[in-house]
């Protein structure tokens, strides 16, 4: 069933192609040491070569031996395997968002040292789930509805994001494949583990497909958000910080918006949440200014927008 799934999701969502050199990723938990087994199996119909990699975060004292147990179990497969150790401490306000971070910066140095085009990662459709419901809780618009993408840009590849948690973990039980689980996945002091253990099985209560119908609203979000970024006008050179109000306004409202987050975030390197957005419209019509963070403003003056950076006003977040 599980490779059977993946076998679909390759296909049909084109992730990788025939001669591909894949690195997966692979923490040693059930699902990553899932993906690995399961795109062994299909290496050959698909054409791809494999090589694994995993990353130690040094937050556990268990971490090493769990690199260890996943380089173990590339040995029996005949995968080439790679480790990385990551200087991560517990200090900042998400060290998940951190270690994510560094992780997938270790990640992408390990692939381009063996030539690998596609990173391989082992997240499931609960967890596109979780992140489309996390976002909705956070006042997500349309583009963050389109959750975790099953082809990033920058090569990194979903296989599994067809395949529900526990049919994945089920896969890697019934084969004795060697895993462990993370006891990170259980402190509730994490936003997702509240949604995994709290949040989605009330939602459940409601409505036993609720993870399958978040996963159909992302996919049709996914959709309608790569159609409307084909339909935006060319942004102006780089570095260009004042554009005429007007040009802005006569775009249709559905693109106006995709093309002052396309032009903010370029310019200033920030990603403008959707408050952000709707303050930075309503300057389209009249004069104000929005603080958008780390120094940075969208502000209008006469007919034009403008972005200014001032460093007194680095730490300042609020919007005005």
């Amino acid at each position: 069933m599980i490779t059977s799934t993946v076998r679909r999701t390759v296909r049909e969502r084109a992730l990788v192609s025939s001669g591909d050199h894949v690195l997966v990723a692979c923490s040693g938990g059930p699902d990553s040491t899932t993906l690995l087994h399961v795109l062994h199996r299909l290496r050959g119909e698909l054409g791809i070569t494999l090589c694994v990699a995993s990353i130690d975060h040094g937050l556990r004292p268990e971490s090493a031996s769990e690199v260890e147990q996943v380089g173990a179990f590339a040995s029996t497969l005949g995968v080439p395997f790679y480790s990385a150790r990551v200087a991560l401490t517990r200090e900042g306000v998400s060290i998940q968002a951190r270690a994510r971070e560094l992780r997938y910066r270790a990640l992408r140095e390990v692939a381009v040292s063996h030539d690998a085009v596609r990173i391989a990662v082992g997240h499931t459709q609960d967890d596109q789930a979780e992140t489309v419901l996390a976002r909705v809780l956070r006042g997500a618009g349309l583009r963050g509805l389109g959750g975790i993408e099953a082809l990033r840009s920058d090569g990194v590849i979903r296989p599994l994001l067809d395949c529900r948690r526990s049919k994945v973990r089920a896969y890697a039980e019934e084969r004795m494949l060697p895993f462990v689980d993370d006891p990170s996945n259980h402190q509730r002091a994490f936003e997702r583990v509240r949604i995994r253990h709290d949040v989605l099985p009330s939602l459940a209560a409601e409505d036993a497909r609720v993870v399958e119908h978040l996963c159909a609203l992302s996919d049709e979000a996914a959709e309608l958000n790569a159609y409307l970024d084909g339909q935006l006008p060319e942004l102006p050179p780089n570095g260009t910080l004042v554009v005429p109000a007007e040009t802005v306004v006569a775009l249709p409202a559905p693109i106006r918006i995709r093309w002052l987050r396309s032009w903010i975030a370029r310019e200033t390197g920030l990603t403008p949440n959707r408050s952000h957005l709707t303050e930075a419209g309503r300057l389209l019509t009249g004069p104000g200014e929005v603080l958008l963070g780390s120094g940075w403003s969208v502000c209008r003056e006469g007919g034009r927008l403008l972005l200014q950076y001032r460093e007194h006003r680095r730490t300042r977040t609020s919007r005005s």
